[in-house]
């Protein structure tokens, strides 16, 4: 039997430092917003396919199997001001469509930026006739 593997490129790698677009749960949410609505960490360890139902099994015979890899979880420590965050890990679906790991928090930043979506502004109502 083969076994056959499609490439398949992940971002970063371990040891790189990254901004992660994701609250950190140590630190829940108050009434004004997210504490840390997202958070700088180093990447300490990749895992693929970490659950039981994403793991591949063979249960016929056949002479060439495609392996695929369908979810990385980053293991990440939170470094800088959010040092005092304990480790988390991050599950990421492969391929990725939607990015949470940054190279800077300025590439972070205007990400967000760009995916802002224009709020409906409500009139303001105090000075109109009734």
């Amino acid at each position: 039997m083969t076994i056959t593997f499609t490439p398949l490129e992940i971002p970063f790698k371990v040891g790189a430092t990254v901004f992660v677009n994701q609250e950190h749960g140590q630190r829940l949410s108050t009434p004004n917003g997210p504490v840390y609505p997202y958070f700088e960490a180093k990447i300490e360890r990749i895992f693929f396919d970490g659950r039981l139902e994403e793991m591949s099994v063979i249960d016929e015979p056949v002479d060439t199997y495609e392996l695929k890899v369908a979810t990385a979880v980053y293991e990440l420590k939170p470094i800088g001001p959010y040092k005092d965050l304990v480790k988390m890990p991050l599950r990421l679906r492969l391929p990725i469509k939607e990015p949470k790991l940054f190279s800077t928090e300025q590439e972070l930043k205007d990400y967000l930026k760009s995916t802002q979506t224009a709020w409906p502004v409500k009139p303001d109502l105090e000075d109109a006739p009734s």
